[in-house]
């Protein structure tokens, strides 16, 4: 599997258009992990605000956000969830793909964004 640079989004390999909540969405999901190479949970343990954060999702049809920092390469995501208030913690894809939304869209991963210091999605600099 190709990589895509740290400075190139991941458009040209995720194809969003028509995926349902499911199992089709999880696997879109885990492939934009691989495609960035997110690290293990705990690799980025006392990094505070210099970690990095890999992947986006979000609720296009709401104001959650997710920022994922680190992965264990199945289920289980770590990162920060921007909602009705900001929160680190840990989630799984399983539950985050099946969400359908007010659409029934359900999330969906933001192809354009760059990895980038959690400090500058913390400070609102978490624009692609």
């Amino acid at each position: 599997m190709n990589r895509p640079l740290p400075t190139e989004p991941l458009d040209r390999h995720i194809d969003q258009n028509g995926v349902p909540p499911g199992p089709r969405k999880l696997a879109q999901f885990k492939e934009a992990l691989m495609l960035r190479g997110v690290p293990a949970i705990y690799a980025q343990e006392g990094k505070e605000d210099d970690a990095i954060v890999y992947v986006k999702l979000f609720d296009p049809c709401g104001s959650w956000t997710w920022f994922i920092t680190e992965w264990d390469g199945e289920d289980q995501v770590f990162g920060l969830v921007r909602g009705d208030c900001d929160e680190y913690g840990y989630f799984s894809l399983a539950e985050l793909a099946t969400i359908p939304g007010p659409l029934g869209i359900g999330l969906e991963i933001d192809v354009y964004f760059l990895p980038q210091a959690l400090r500058d999605v913390k400070q609102g600099r978490a624009e692609r």
